[in-house]
């Protein structure tokens, strides 16, 4: 893997790209042979909008990011149902709409509901 820090006008700061190593051989046919970049420095403003350094819309640097546990501090974790695999699990906070099952990788719809007495209760939810 290789480490480049550039500026991200999106963020207002230098960030932290990882290039990934693309696969030894060729791969299956639905792969390339590409490396992915992974930005070490995703945040949960940044899924609302287009990587401007990537090109990529934002939610796909956080699932990536996720996936590669390169920063696994980075995201909040709650305790739900994941609509993917059916057990109940840590899922990753990507943003507002999108969390990461730790168990599959799948990702889930959910919502940050509010109780009358103030508190917060995450919950998973499915949308179809």
């Amino acid at each position: 893997m290789r480490t480049e820090e550039v500026y991200c006008s999106g963020c207002g700061h230098k960030v932290r790209l990882v290039f990934t190593d693309p696969p030894p051989h060729g791969g299956h046919a639905n792969l390339t042979g590409d490396p992915e970049i992974v930005c070490v420095d995703y945040e949960e403003g940044c899924a609302a909008i287009k990587c401007l350094v990537t090109g990529k819309a934002g939610i796909i640097m956080g699932v990536r990011l996720a996936k590669s546990h390169l920063n696994d501090g980075r995201f909040r974790v709650v305790q739900a149902l994941c609509d993917c695999c059916g057990q109940v699990a840590d899922q990753e906070i990507l943003d507002d709409t999108y969390a990461m099952c730790i168990l599959c990788e799948g990702t889930n719809r959910w919502a940050n509901l509010k109780s009358g007495e103030g508190s917060e209760n995450d919950v998973s939810l499915s949308v179809d």
